[in-house]
């Protein structure tokens, strides 16, 4: 828009010019050939060659002024057809930017309203297959053997995973798309949640020798904010870490910092290097370790950045290969988000 009135102006102020430039070479003609008329009478009375000379000299004038005025014109003329090619480009190129928005956005509705309603129809299924094999797996429907267990409790941990992934893309949808919105609650318990999170970073790292710890400051804050969303922000992270950690420690702090709470979550894994480190927050981009030790989709670290930014808060990390990485997030004690009432379906 903003080219197409630049062009209309230049028009605009080319038209101007050429019609004063015009004028004012008709002016000087016009003023040359009054003084050769003027002369004139003067050559009739007496014959002077100087006179003569003159008035030659300015029809000369006269006659080289008007090719100037037809040669400007003529140059003119070509700068405002090009001007109005530009013009006519420029809204060509308009009508298909405004095309392809539109074809964008009904492209990106049609994929999320795709995405919200498959999503639907695999997790309700999934729960099911999961909660019908817990049963099995604990005799409920008939004894079994430690071989059925160890198979059903397999098929529990894959549909469990797939149930993830399926969550994690449609968080992911809702983030591209604009739709994510927060419950946000008053007052949320933060001790709770990180004791939940703790539990399932210790069941994680059960079988190696890895510690799993929390740290929280004693009068740490209550804040307002999505509490789902917040424990999901945490269990990515510790999740996270507890993959990578072989051996050593995986430990979560948590304390109060002006009118905000900090949460580190700090691991003695392999670290990450410098050129890796932007990755770890793009959408189905994985370090060269995540790709060789993981079989997620890239998708947690990505997801807990845009949720923790929809607080009002924040989310980095520090590492170094070869000595763990610590991430960080900072969430504001009264978040200002658009949000839903915590009661909203």
């Amino acid at each position: 828009m903003k080219k197409l009135w630049l062009t209309t102006t230049l028009v605009l102020h080319m038209d101007s010019d050429t019609t004063l430039l015009k004028n004012h070479i008709k002016m000087k003609t016009n003023r040359n050939n009054v003084q050769a008329e003027s002369l004139s009478p003067t050559l009739h009375g007496e014959e002077s060659p100087d006179l003569e000379a003159e008035i030659a000299e300015l029809r000369r004038e006269n006659a080289r002024l008007t090719q100037q005025v037809h040669d400007d014109a003529i140059e003119l003329q070509a700068t405002v057809d090009e001007f109005n090619r530009a013009k006519a480009e420029t809204e060509r190129a308009k009508e298909e930017t405004e095309r392809a928005r539109v074809a964008a956005e009904r492209a990106n509705s049609v994929k999320s309203a795709f995405l919200a309603s498959m999503s639907h129809e695999l997790r309700t299924p999934l729960n099911a297959i999961i909660n019908f094999t817990k049963f099995v797996a604990k005799g409920t429907m008939g004894p079994v053997n430690d071989e059925q267990r160890d198979s059903l409790n397999q098929v529990i941990r894959s549909s469990v995973h797939l149930l993830n992934l399926i969550n994690d893309v449609l968080d992911m949808s809702k983030i591209e798309a604009g739709s994510l919105t927060l419950f946000i609650e008053d007052k949320v318990e933060l001790l709770p949640i990180i004791e939940t999170v703790i539990a399932n970073g210790k069941s994680l790292a059960a079988d190696k020798p890895v510690t799993v710890r929390a740290e929280v400051a004693d009068d740490l804050h209550t804040i307002s904010g999505d509490r789902q969303r917040i424990f999901q922000i945490l269990l990515n992270l510790i999740s996270n870490a507890s993959k990578y950690v072989d051996e050593g420690a995986v430990t979560l702090r948590a304390y109060n910092r002006s009118d905000e709470v900090v949460f580190e979550i700090e691991d003695t894994g392999p670290g990450i290097a410098p050129e890796d480190q932007a990755k770890v927050f793009e959408a189905f981009k994985q370090t060269e370790i995540g790709l060789r030790r993981s079989d997620s989709t890239g998708l947690g670290m990505p997801i807990s950045k845009s949720l923790a930014e929809a607080h009002g808060g924040r989310i980095w990390l520090e590492s170094e290969i070869g000595r763990g990485s610590t991430f960080y997030v900072v969430l504001p004690i009264k978040p200002t988000v658009k949000s839903e009432p915590s009661g909203a379906n």
